[in-house]
């Protein structure tokens, strides 16, 4: 007996997996994708399906899954998204047309990777899915990358002019991991040699993305298999050798989207800000640092956009801030003509809301697998076009009030999109209202009845022929009933029989003479006659020419959609950039934001500034208004601006809200404030907020310091550094040493001098401001009423004489035994009495009630330096805050305090 890896089928498949080893096959069969052998063994658990065995009981049973083709799309999104491969597998022909003489014909269509999702279905339209191929420097070429986000058809490049900075051919421009990280690929291509020694690096860096080899020759720009616009001008010091290895990675995965990446664009990264991971994360731009999601973050404050477009291309100028203030000041300006014009804003943001994703649905009309419903959704968009346009038409008496000039002239920032009418109106009428959805890789009768009556008089004929045999078929039960005298007579239908007369075995004696039989079952008996043969292959044929020429036609409509992708590419990009600007518009109206002054120069000067997402949260929560401050940086002046005072009296959320406002000035946005005047910044750099990388054997202050490094190593005179708490993950006098020296580096360092933010709570540190010409103190003013510590939110100049750090203690919830024993303790020390705050060694221990606390403090006779290392123990015990340390930094705090005093074991 043949083993069951022999069958024809299995060695069909097995001839087709031996060419995709390293992708799960979803193998087509009638309506589901099955997966055998390793392939089901692994996917079964991921996909939480059964894992069942072909030829079940025999020895060599084989492992077998499966998935309903109507439902595929999700499964193969869920293991790309987890890293895997999948080859799609179909019957490349009609299972009818062989009648069972032989095996149906399979091949693979397409491979789903990380980085190439396929049928863009189900993606958050406002999110990119990039796919990156890097190309290490060498020989005279900088590093460069190119990206590429195939549901989109964006496709861009860049280079790096920097060296490997010493590291070896092992490591990475720290500029280019920045980009790589700024992108967040889902995939990144490296030459296959390369792989293992970047790995580490990438996968650090790069967590939740996956890693492929492949050829070093795929990087050669030569005889690649598309040549998009803009391809040759790139030079292979610009990005084309990257952009070369990408689309030889699409014309072997997915050939048909080779079609959806016409152009390549070379875009330059001084030419926008620098935005780093740890930037990003601080200042909460896309994620919170709750739970990585999207409320409480300035993505979601600002995105009003009412499409898919808009989003993507919203989150995109967050990500990437401009530099040149003539073009944040041209944006700025479409903002304010679209904030100032209320009622135009909202006729042009509903007709928006009508105008879906038409990037991504372009990507599915160009595969082979796009089907009806993706060519009526496109259509609908385009309908909407007209509408959008429309709304910005300025023509006296309607949207616009006359000037004394005639109508309001729009800003060239605001380009309205170009319809396409010929193209809405073709498939208008031949695309039914509402055209079904039908299933990934379906052949045959079952696509049909979405081409609309009327369109093609031949599809026309074939229905009417269709549609009189199957009235006939209908009416022919009662003739038939009539004639037989058998009561219960039934016509029945059967996809692989076809129609028949169904009669009971009861009634078998009054079955006429030209009844043929057909098919026998239990209880019943099925017959047809010449008539119904007849009629039956009318109708059957009918349809199935129905189906075979409404393909037809849909794949001609199809390629003219194919023809007109670059006018449909061009309204989207124009609705996209209307729809962020409109936006933002929006929004610098609803929270009365104004527009900054934004120029070459190297001040940063706010009046009455505010916090976006915070304020937003205080109003939400219908309590006290948000405390507006100034803010002045100025290189001429004050280039480094301390900030003391205790904790929860606004010093980060200060920090956080002058890096956001320099932001939104930098995309065009309107900012929160009375008035601003930015000075453009080629980086915001933000060291705030304690955390660890366990996982890779860092501390708390290792990361700090790693982040402390990174800013002060490439920071410019241009750039906006914001620190918070710089050397708190040390000792007291550590941590100060730390923090002086890095403030004296950036204030004296020639050519760094950056507009500099730090809040301390070191006072020491306000010292600096007297030996330096360029620093400046300012604090938060707080007030002490009846023992109890009031923030009032509001700076002014000058250090803070006090951290207030029992009375933030206090309000934490810190047990009343601590608070008073601590304040027993602050006021010996401050005395002067500093071992008066606690029993002598050997000392008997007074009594207290309640909690206690013992120092062992040194004798009056130990020397100076354990009289110091008493201060930096209650120096730093009184500066933990409970609020911003997590337990295991707790535990290992008293561990250090202990061990310090002698008491360690």
């Amino acid at each position: 007996m043949a083993s069951a890896l022999e069958t024809p089928m299995m060695k069909q498949f097995l001839a087709i997996k031996a060419r995709y080893p390293d992708a799960i096959v979803f193998y087509r069969m009638g309506d589901f994708y099955e997966m055998f052998l390793d392939d089901a063994e692994l996917a079964a658990p991921l996909l939480d399906i059964t894992l069942t065995t072909r030829d079940k009981g025999k020895a060599d049973a084989v492992p077998m899954c499966g998935v309903p083709v109507h439902s595929a799309d999700g499964y193969i999104k869920q293991l790309a998204e987890l890293g895997h491969r999948v080859a799609i597998c179909e019957q490349v022909e009609d299972p009818k047309s062989l009648g069972g003489r032989r095996l149906v014909k399979r091949d693979v269509v397409e491979v789903v990777t990380p980085g190439l999702v396929g049928d863009p279905d189900g993606l958050d339209g406002r999110q990119e899915v990039s796919l990156i191929a890097i190309d290490l420097a060498s020989d005279g070429r900088p590093a460069a990358l190119a990206a590429l986000d195939a549901s989109t058809g964006d496709f861009r490049a860049t280079h790096v002019d920097v060296e490997l900075e010493g590291r070896g051919e092992a490591a990475l421009p720290e500029v280019l991991l920045e980009e790589l990280e700024r992108i967040a690929p889902r995939e990144v291509l490296v030459v296959a040699e390369r792989l293992e020694s970047l790995s580490p690096q990438l996968a650090e860096r790069l967590p939740d993305c996956a890693l492929t080899a492949v050829d070093e020759a795929d990087f050669e720009p030569d005889d690649v298999p598309a040549v998009p616009e803009g391809f040759a001008a790139l030079g292979d010091h610009a990005g084309r050798r990257p952009a070369a290895a990408l689309l030889r990675y699409l014309g072997r995965n997915q050939p048909a989207a080779l079609a959806h990446v016409p152009r390549i664009r070379r875009y330059e990264l001084l030419d926008t800000v620098v935005l780093d991971a740890a930037t990003r994360s601080h200042l909460e731009l896309f994620e919170n640092s709750v739970d990585r999601g999207r409320p409480g973050t300035l993505v979601a404050l600002l995105d009003r956009t009412k499409s898919a477009l808009g989003a993507r291309r919203l989150a995109r100028w967050i990500g990437y801030p401009l530099r040149a203030p003539a073009e944040i000041r041209a944006r700025q300006q479409a903002v304010a003509w679209l904030g100032a014009h209320d009622r135009v804003r909202s006729h042009v943001r509903e007709a928006i809301a009508g105008v879906r994703d038409l990037e991504r649905i372009l990507a599915k009309a160009v595969r082979p697998g796009a089907v009806p419903r993706d060519l009526g959704v496109l259509r609908s968009s385009l309908e909407a076009l007209p509408d959008v346009a429309a709304g910005l038409e300025v023509m006296e008496g309607e949207l616009f009030e006359a000037g004394e000039n005639g109508p309001v002239d729009r800003p060239d920032g605001i380009v309205p999109p170009t319809p396409l009418p010929e193209l809405a109106r073709l498939l208008g009428e031949a695309l039914v209202d509402d055209p079904p959805v039908i299933a990934r890789g379906s052949r045959g009768a079952g696509e049909s009845g979405y081409i609309r009556e009327g369109f093609r008089p031949e599809l026309d004929a074939i229905q009417e022929s269709a549609r009189k045999g199957r009235e006939w078929i209908a009416g022919l039960e009662a003739t038939e009933r009539e004639r037989t005298g058998i009561a219960n007579l039934k016509v029945r239908y059967h996809p692989v029989h076809g129609y028949s007369l169904e009669v009971s075995k009861a009634q078998l004696d009054k079955v006429p003479a030209d009844y043929e039989r057909k098919q026998t079952l239990a209880s019943v008996e099925r017959f047809t006659t010449d008539a119904l043969r007849e009629v039956e292959g009318t109708v059957m044929g009918a349809a199935e020419r129905a189906a075979a020429l409404e393909r037809e036609i849909f794949e001609a409509l199809r390629e003219d959609v194919v023809a007109a992708a670059a006018p449909i590419r061009e309204a989207a990009d124009r609705v996209a950039v209307l729809d962020a600007l409109a936006s933002l518009a929006d929004v610098a109206r609803r929270e009365g934001w104004v527009a900054p002054q934004v120029d070459e120069g190297e001040r940063i000067a706010v009046r009455g500034g505010r916090h976006p997402v915070v304020e937003n949260v205080l109003r939400g929560r219908g309590g006290d208004g948000f405390v507006p401050n100034d803010t002045r940086l100025d290189r001429a002046d004050t280039r480094i601006l301390l900030l003391t005072g205790p904790n929860m009296s606004g010093k980060s959320t200060y920090l956080r809200q002058v890096a956001l406002i320099t932001l939104l000035a930098q995309i065009g946005s309107f900012v929160p404030a009375e008035s601003a005047q930015i000075g453009v910044v080629d980086r915001i750099f933000t060291r705030v907020g304690a955390s660890d990388r366990l996982s890779r054997g860092e501390s708390t202050f290792m990361v700090e310091m790693r982040e402390t490094a990174e800013i002060l190593r490439l920071a410019s005179r241009r750039s906006l550094i914001i620190l918070d708490e710089i050397g708190r993950g040390t000792s007291t006098f550590d941590g100060l040493s730390i923090a002086w020296a890095v403030a004296e580096y950036l204030h004296d360092t020639p050519g760094l001098e950056a507009r500099t933010l730090f809040a301390t709570h070191y006072h020491e540190l306000t010292e600096l401001a007297h030996e330096r010409r360029h620093i400046a103190n300012a604090h938060f003013e707080v007030r002490e009423w009846q023992d109890e510590v009031v923030f009032l939110r509001r700076l002014v100049e000058g250090g803070a004489s006090r951290s207030y750090g029992i009375q933030v203690a206090k309000l934490a919830g810190l047990p009343a035994a601590v608070v008073s024993r601590a304040r027993e303790i602050l006021a010996q020390l401050e005395s002067g009495d500093r071992h008066a705050a606690a029993p002598a060694l050997g000392a008997a221990e007074p009594e207290r009630s309640g909690a206690q606390l013992s120092f062992a403090l040194a004798p009056e006779d130990e020397d100076r330096e354990a009289r110091a290392v008493e201060r930096e123990v209650l120096d730093e015990l009184s500066r933990l805050d409970p609020n911003r340390i997590t337990p295991l930094d707790a535990l290992a705090a008293l561990q250090r305090l202990r061990e310090r005093l002698g008491g360690g074991g």
